[in-house]
């Protein structure tokens, strides 16, 4: 199961990166993917459970980088957002 895990928390964190790029275009998308991005961290951290090789250690390890910089980018342009509006 938390092979699984590992594994669909990478493929998630990667729709978070596309959608990213889709929210700038749709700025209203920019708080779904902050939201979602932090379920996706929060589960690339249970995924580290399901690490056997050095191939899922990387997926792991890729998951959390991802999803950690997506929360910051996201959460400053919106806070710089809520700032300037």
């Amino acid at each position: 199961m938390t092979k699984a895990i590992n594994l669909w928390s990478f493929v998630f964190s990667l729709l978070c990166v596309c959608l990213t790029f889709i929210a700038f275009a749709h700025p209203s998308l920019l708080s779904l993917n902050f939201y979602v991005a932090i379920v996706v961290f929060l589960v690339g951290i249970i995924g580290f459970f399901g690490v056997h090789n050095w191939k899922s250690a990387l997926r792991s390890v890729l998951t959390i980088i991802f999803s950690a910089l997506l929360i910051i980018v996201t959460g400053w342009i919106i806070l710089v957002g809520n700032l300037f509006s």
